[in-house]
């Protein structure tokens, strides 16, 4: 990729470290992933939740820490089920295949030319779905008189709601930052639309071009773009039109990144996530941030919105939080990539509705 344009590619988090030593679940495949289990002070568990990753190589803390402020340690995952465990909940995490293979070939440097990583590479979203599939039967038979949920975040919407729709055990889902949409879709917005709010900011004469004299001075964008401009200025007139800094951010997607043609093909086999939502027999509760740029609120809008008019299911529960991002963290505004941890009033009302809902 050339680096001359990675700067405004918008990407999913992914990566990220921070998963302790801890058991083992042999997937459907035989392929061990690590785990662990929450338990709540109750004796008798009674309701277990299964958390699903969003994309990119999570742990099973799902640590957000590299792309959040300086200096924050952000273990998603373990201030999410904090809030489950004190509402009643055992809660199940474990390492998402991507990073478990990477801490894999770390010891065996040979695997990844091994037949079971050839596979997992060349269908990605399966494999993805089975492991949750995985831990849901496991969180099953680990607590045989326990109800099985599935709380999903970001990426991990989508596998939980094709989970759920085709295992008859699990009672409910929660989704934090919903997406309806499709892996092209996401990206193309993330990358080409959510990043022109730079370009206007710079465009003070709002001519559709950034000239030299407007990438003067200190703002970071606007070094940034200057550096580049002899690579992405594509007519060479000394500007930068707006086409051409679209461009350069689409290109990125064009590249495609490793293993994402296989996900994109094996995506068009799964059922969309309206069609689950609206033949689902089991509740489903969104908890959504208005300043979501990564899964935008605009995805469980039109599904709330299709079944007040059309659908009108009783089982589904939204709740929108003001000011709050894509791991229900507090944002600046819309344009805000910065993680912080997520806001902790959010995740206790996220707690107390499933434990009502969930009852």
């Amino acid at each position: 990729m050339n680096k001359a344009i990675v700067f405004f590619l918008i990407s999913l988090i992914s990566d990220c470290s921070g998963a302790r030593a801890a058991s083992v679940l042999k997937s459907f495949d035989g392929y061990g992933l690590e785990y662990t289990i929450d338990y709540p002070e109750i004796k008798d568990v009674s309701r277990v939740v299964v958390l699903i990753h969003g994309s990119g190589g999570h742990d099973m803390d799902e640590d957000l820490s590299a792309a959040s402020a300086p200096g924050t340690k952000n273990l998603f995952f373990v201030d999410v089920s904090s809030a489950l465990v004190k509402n009643g909940f055992a809660v199940v995490r474990y390492n998402k295949r991507s990073y478990q293979w990477k801490k894999t070939a770390e010891k065996d440097p040979s695997f990844v030319k091994s037949a079971g990583f050839k596979k997992f590479t060349e269908n990605p979203l399966k494999y993805f779905v089975e492991d949750a599939a995985s831990f849901a039967k496991f969180a099953s038979g680990t607590f045989p008189k326990a109800r099985v949920y599935l709380l999903g975040h970001s990426e991990g919407t989508q596998v939980a709601l094709q989970v759920a729709d085709k295992e008859p055990a699990i009672a409910g889902v929660a989704l934090i930052g919903f997406t309806a949409q499709a892996m092209d879709v996401s990206l193309f917005e993330q990358a080409v639309y959510r990043s022109l709010h730079v370009f206007e900011a710079l465009d003070l004469d709002r001519n559709g071009a950034l000239s030299r004299e407007e990438l003067e001075g200190s703002d970071p964008s606007a070094k940034n773009l200057k550096a580049q401009l002899a690579v992405i200025d594509l007519n060479k007139n000394g500007s930068l039109e707006r086409s051409e800094f679209m461009g350069a951010n689409f290109s990125n997607i064009l590249l495609d990144a490793p293993s994402l043609p296989e996900y994109r093909r094996q995506e068009a086999l799964y059922k969309k996530p309206a069609a689950i939502i609206k033949d689902a027999k089991f509740g489903i509760a969104f908890f959504q941030g208005e300043l979501d740029n990564q899964a935008p609120a605009y995805n469980a809008r039109a599904i709330q919105l299709i079944n007040n008019l059309v659908w009108k299911k009783t089982d589904l529960k939204f709740h929108f939080f003001d000011g709050l991002g894509h791991a229900l963290d507090k944002r600046s505004d819309f344009y805000d990539i910065v993680y912080r941890q997520a806001d902790r009033q959010a995740l206790a009302e996220m707690g107390s509705e499933l434990d009502s809902y969930w009852k």
